[in-house]
């Protein structure tokens, strides 16, 4: 009796085992060790008056210098398909280009590389649509290289884009580098085949792909499902050339490589409070977060965000949102606070400062001038929505 009791036991605790949700702990080595010495302070402001047709926070922002050296500010208004351009210096008006596109076509990103190459991203189509100086199209380009763009299959082949101005289109060596994402938790029998930065050649409009998700942190069936949040990939060219270096939401480290390579080179690039960010403990393929479960998620948890190289100070900034102590369901998840780390050329940790909440900053809509970070600032006070306000910040010893 006690022989066969041992036995079941022995099965049940093996099958118990089996059926356990596989969760990642991905813990933060550095937390409460590293030592400040540079703060990021506020040091100026810029209000660009809208007109009747566009709205603060817009999809997509650029800054482009022109022939004569004028720096435009320019964003997309999705609404009426045009591009506004501004002088940033002045914040004067000057002018918009309006976009005859394809019937629902979706314009949701944009790089200027001169007034008669202006490629727009047509979301509803996955394809970047290139134009002259007429604003007239040129060629329209498939970000899907075989398939249909109908028969959603082609998402376990090919990455989807939400881009915003903190992960642009990105021009080097001959080429458009515009990484994007898995929009769900990835399957793990995608994990070591799917790419998620697209490389497009100038000449010929060729689409090729590189850089798969880092298996230690998605691989395993880790349960990330939330619509695209935890899987999103930040990034930017680092100071080395034909270097990219991207930053994950549930990373405390950043991942390096060479732009025609796959390989990675991992560095620590954390926070000095973010704590342990763990994958959702349900299993991925027969249970689905309910929508109170995931924001209560995104509250409790340090997400990390965009990384920014400043190559006129060789830092970069690493945006956090920092997760709310004591959160519940009643928890709203714009309170949660926006930090920045500061890391030098080498990534080495100088310090952080928190800058506002998701409600008051827009951080999506971030860039970096020689006067320092700006950052899309919501003002409430704001309520006819008459001004774009930038606010910018530098850093500063301690």
């Amino acid at each position: 009796m006690n022989k066969n009791y041992t036995l079941w036991a022995f099965i049940l605790m093996f099958i118990a085992a089996g059926c356990k949700n596989n969760v990642v702990n991905i813990e933060n080595s550095k937390k409460g060790h590293l030592k400040a010495k540079i703060q990021l302070v506020y040091v100026a402001e810029k209000k660009f008056r809208l007109d009747s047709s566009t709205a603060p926070r817009p999809q997509y922002m650029q800054m482009y210098t022109d022939s004569a050296g004028k720096r435009n500010f320019t964003f997309l208004n999705t609404y009426n398909n045009c591009i506004y351009f501004y002088d940033y210096n002045t914040t004067g008006y000057l002018k918009k280009n309006n976009y005859d596109l394809p019937s629902k076509a979706l314009p949701c990103a944009y790089l200027i590389k001169n007034p008669d190459s202006i490629y727009i991203y047509n979301r509803k189509k996955n394809e970047l649509i290139l134009t002259n100086h007429s604003s007239e199209i040129v060629t329209i380009i498939p970000l899907i290289i075989y398939g249909n763009v109908k028969d959603y299959t082609w998402v376990n082949n090919f990455p989807q884009y939400y881009p915003h101005t903190a992960n642009p289109i990105i021009e080097s060596k001959g080429e458009l580098i515009f990484p994007g994402q898995f929009m769900t938790a990835i399957p793990d029998s995608l994990i070591d085949k799917f790419k998620f930065t697209a490389h497009i050649t100038l000449d010929e409009n060729k689409v090729s792909y590189t850089h798969r998700y880092p298996r230690a942190l998605y691989g395993y069936s880790y349960n990330w499902e939330d619509e695209g949040l935890f899987p999103t990939v930040y990034y930017d060219l680092s100071g080395k050339q034909g270097q990219i270096v991207y930053s994950f939401p549930v990373s405390h480290d950043l991942y390096l490589s060479d732009l025609a390579v796959e390989n990675y080179k991992i560095v620590y690039g954390g926070s000095n409070y973010a704590g342990t960010i763990s994958s959702i403990d349900k299993d991925l393929k027969t249970s689905q977060l309910t929508t109170e479960e995931l924001l209560l998620k995104v509250c409790q948890t340090d997400l990390y965000a965009a990384i920014k190289y400043d190559k006129f100070r060789q830092l970069y900034y690493r945006f956090l949102r920092k997760a709310i102590p004591g959160a519940t369901t009643e928890t709203d998840w714009k309170d949660k606070q926006v930090s920045v780390i500061v890391l030098d050329k080498e990534f080495n940790y100088l310090g952080e400062t928190i800058i506002g909440t998701l409600k008051n900053c827009n951080w999506e809509n971030c860039f970096v001038t020689p006067e320092g970070l700006n950052i899309e600032y919501v003002d409430p006070s704001n309520k006819n929505e008459e001004f774009l306000t930038l606010k910018i910040f530098a850093p500063k010893k301690i």
